[in-house]
């Protein structure tokens, strides 16, 4: 392949790149010695090495020495091979060379890498590309390069790949144009793709800058998984290394973003790439790596020192490096670049909860590590429990007893439209507090509005209660979220604390919990029973599943959020908190509850979906039968996947009396009692869980559909617009609205939001856009709807309940009732609402109808009035 001495070659560039550029030219003429066809092969190497194109492998030093000689074809050029034609050369090295090429039959520009000309007849080679094409191809994620397949066509092996405009990391570090508000956004995104690689048992081996694209719009792509190896999920199952040796004994990788263990030749997990992601973390925030450049200046190290670095070296502080750095970033890097991998984050999740915190503001105290302050957000759900820490460390009193007196926490009602959680951020407080030995709690019964400086103050207060404690606070909302506002004073009216943190407001009692111990703990009154329940299920979390907790939060983030693709991320986030703790019971409920959701046009259901739900609900249960969230998990089993009432209310109301707090408990069990005609009681559960999860956007939508199936359409319209002003993004609330909208007569409007949502999603919106097409008397635009799904329906899974609501707009009964009857069959759980919901009603007039009411148990529940109403009532 070259006439120089490969080792002569290696050791000559190697210490070129230790040169500045406008010094390597002279240390290359010293080097060879006239020696040309080493001083050509150095230089090419050298010219591969610094090219950026991000789409190779080729910075994987050690491997690109054997393909020095290599070159990009430009025969290529203009050649058409199948139904590609080669436009133009975006880069090469490593073996493989990449091309920008028109795919003619689906008129769309892709990227095209095949073998290097020095390795088509190499089978190893072969092997390689193909293994990489089915590596990222079990892939679906945002920020990883789609894989559209793999080619042989005549001489030509290539992979088919997404092609992606826009510049690549390396690329906007080297002309510092990377913003220091851009570097956590960006890493967020390159953490959820390596967590998305992780869960799918693929280390990636060669993460950098170079193989991370960045779009205009700011979306990184991780490129390249040519180096890539598949693993065991279970790592002790593994019997034997994934070796970082090429089949020629090479090193392969970049060797400035290699991990210990990866220099090493050791067995690798996917903490190596979290060592990996910190160097480029650092570069980014910085402009340099850590390892390669030397401290005093930007001269590149030898490959040897950079080896001695990363094994024992440590770099320089960021905060020394860069004065701009963001706050919190030098944190994390620090974390990430331990030398021990069990000091290091253990997964891409656990890095993106504090990358998320960090985004979100919310920083940590350098010696505390997130790894604990998540853990504690497990049990509470709210990222306060520092503050109050923090808040109750003043001087402890030594006297028997102390008064606090609480004043009724209050919200701003200017920028808290929605249900106001102080009353019961309030109660709880008190209820936890009024059982301390020792503590006196006065409850003062004045409305927070009165409370202030222009009204009553903490001394009027204290002398009214005889208290020698003031308690007071406000909700209001940041420009994040909901903040609390608390403060604290001497019954002389002295400062204790004043305090604003983000506040997240799942489980208000177990948070009040908390506080009640923490203030025990800082006035020396002795645990009571609660407590040593709280901490020994702190202590357990933290010794037997502290991450497997992490990953149950961040899956429970994106649950609550489920609006898009968050359920495939949760989905994702529980899986992996069950295989690194087999006996946690929450996080097969969250599975449970993902796979019961999978049952709308939104999602591409599988095959086996609810059998995947009964069987974590069931693993849930088996592991703790005392668990409120298996209980709920295993209710939305029979009402979603069996359609038998019976046992779901049963486990919907075992869940409600273990945990009255659970609010998705009281959600789906207002849903069952909409089934089953209890319009009355549904609207007062799901107000219940409203008031639980007050800035839950699922949470509120659930009251809004409630009224709307009570036929309280005004109610329903003014509850969705409030929720549209809060959260303008949140797209299942506005295609709810459009349906609130068809009942008040306002089809115009109602066709608006279902043609916006089609244009993105038409699997989602094409039923109800025909439907209400039809409601318009627009037959032709109902039709083309139909027939575009008829169509959807031959390449995807789309239930004939889609397809009869079309039907049904179209005044078409006789086709609609016969797909509804199917759909009710396959039990699609959407399909219920035909026995209840008013944009049904015509459909239940048909005497026909009887019959489908027979084979789910359910009566025709409701009295039919007109589809269309322009009641408010």
């Amino acid at each position: 392949m070259v006439n120089s001495n490969l080792a002569e070659v290696e050791e000559v560039f190697h210490e070129a790149m230790s040169y500045d550029p406008e010094e390597r030219v002279a240390y290359l003429v010293r080097a060879c010695e006239g020696n040309a066809v080493l001083r050509h092969e150095v230089e090419s190497l050298v010219a591969a090495y610094e090219s950026g194109s991000g789409l190779l492998d080729h910075t994987a030093v050690t491997l690109a020495m054997k393909v020095i000689g290599s070159r990009p074809d430009d025969s290529m050029l203009g050649q058409e091979i199948g139904f590609y034609r080669i436009v133009s050369c975006l880069g090469e090295g490593g073996m493989g060379t990449v091309y920008l090429a028109e795919d003619r039959r689906l008129n769309r520009k892709v990227a095209l890498k095949f073998l290097s000309s020095d390795f088509i007849s190499d089978t190893w080679a072969k092997r390689q590309l193909i293994r990489e094409a089915q590596a990222v191809a079990m892939l679906d994620h945002p920020n990883i390069c789609a894989v559209y397949g793999f080619e042989e066509i005549g001489d030509h092996s290539f992979i088919v790949m997404q092609h992606i405009e826009g510049a690549t990391l390396a690329d906007l570090i080297r002309k510092d144009t990377l913003k220091n508000t851009q570097i956590v956004p960006l890493a967020q995104q390159i953490a959820s793709a390596l967590g998305n690689a992780h869960a799918h048992g693929i280390i990636h081996r060669d993460i950098k800058p170079k193989n991370i694209m960045v779009t205009p719009s700011g979306q990184v792509k991780v490129l390249d998984f040519g180096l890539a190896k598949t693993m065991p999920k279970n790592l002790e199952d593994a019997t034997e290394s994934i070796s970082q040796l090429s089949k020629d004994g090479l090193l392969v990788g970049t060797i400035a973003y290699m991990s210990p263990e990866q220099l090493r030749g050791e067995k690798l997990d996917y903490r190596s790439d979290i060592f990996s992601m910190g160097t480029v973390l650092y570069e980014m925030a910085c402009g340099r790596n850590p390892f390669a450049h030397k401290a005093e200046s930007r001269a590149s190290k030898s490959n040897a020192e950079v080896i001695s670095a990363i094994m024992s070296g440590e770099p320089q502080s960021l905060r020394q490096v860069s004065i701009n750095c963001p706050r919190g970033v030098d944190q994390i890097v620090n974390k990430c670049l331990r030398k021990e991998r069990a000091e290091r984050y253990q997964s891409a999740p656990e890095l993106l909860i504090d990358l998320d915190n960090l985004q979100k503001g919310i920083f940590l105290p350098s010696r505390i590590t997130s790894y604990v302050r998540v853990r504690f957000a497990a049990v509470a759900a709210v990222l306060l429990l520092a503050i109050f820490v923090a808040m109750f460390i003043f001087q402890r009193w030594t006297t028997a007893g102390h008064t606090l007196a609480v004043v009724n926490i209050g919200c701003d009602e200017v920028t808290i439209p929605t249900q106001c959680m102080g009353p019961a951020m309030t109660e709880a407080l008190l209820k936890t507090l009024s059982h301390r030995t020792g503590l006196r709690v006065a409850r003062s019964s004045m409305p927070p509005a009165l409370f202030g400086p222009e009204a009553a103050s903490p001394q009027k207060v204290a002398q009214e209660l005889n208290a020698d404690m003031v308690m007071f606070g406000r909700i209001t909302r940041g420009e994040k979220g909901p903040m609390l506002m608390l403060h604290l004073r001497r019954s002389d009216g002295s400062i204790i604390a004043d305090e604003s943190e983000p506040l997240n407001t799942d489980k208000l009692p177990v948070l009040a919990q908390w506080i009640s111990m923490k203030t025990a703990e800082q006035l020396q009154l002795p645990m009571n029973e609660d407590d040593h329940n709280l901490f020994n299920a702190l202590a357990a979390q933290q010794n037997q599943s502290g991450d497997a907790v992490k990953l149950y939060i961040r899956g429970r983030d994106y649950w609550n959020k489920r609006d898009g693709g968050n359920i495939q991320d949760a989905i994702d986030s529980f899986f992996q908190a069950t295989e690194i703790d087999l006996s946690y019971a929450k996080a097969y409920a969250g599975l449970a509850d993902c796979y019961a959701l999978m049952n709308n046009p939104r999602y591409a259901l599988p095959a086996d979906a609810m059998t995947k739900a009964e069987w974590a609900a069931k693993k849930a249960l088996s592991l703790d039968d005392n668990l409120a969230e298996a209980h709920n998990s295993y209710g939305l089993v029979f009402m979603k996947a069996r359609w038998d009432w019976d046992n779901a209310e049963k486990e919907f109301k075992r869940a409600i009396a273990i945990n009255s707090d659970y609010s998705p408990a009281h959600l789906n069990y207002s849903n069952l009692l909409t089934y089953t005609g209890r319009m009355s009681e549904a609207l007062a559960e799901s107000k219940a869980a409203r008031d639980l999860e007050p800035f839950s956007g699922p949470a509120i939508l659930n009251h809004c559909r409630a009224q709307y199936y009570a036929r309280q359409f005004a109610q329903a319209d003014a509850c969705l617009d409030q929720l549209s002003k809060e959260q303008p993004n949140f797209e299942t609330a506005k295609y709810m609205h459009a349906i609130v909208y068809i009942a008040l007569g306002k089809i115009q409007e109602a066709t608006q939001i279902y043609e916006e949502i089609y244009a993105r999603d038409r699997k989602l919106a094409g039923a109800m856009l025909g439907f209400c097409y039809g409601l318009a008397n627009r037959r032709e635009d109902a039709n083309r709807i139909l027939a575009e799904m008829q169509e959807l329906q031959t390449k995807e899974d789309l239930s004939p309940h889609e397809l009869a609501i079309i039907y049904l707009g179209l005044d078409d009964l006789d086709r609609a009732l016969p797909l509804f009857s199917e759909a009710v069959k396959d039990k699609y759980p959407p399909t219920v609402a035909i026995f209840f919901a008013p944009m049904f009603d015509r459909l239940r007039l048909d005497p026909r109808f009887a019959e489908l009411a027979k084979q789910v148990r359910l009566p025709s529940l409701l009295p039919t009035s007109p589809a269309v109403s322009n009641s408010g009532n």
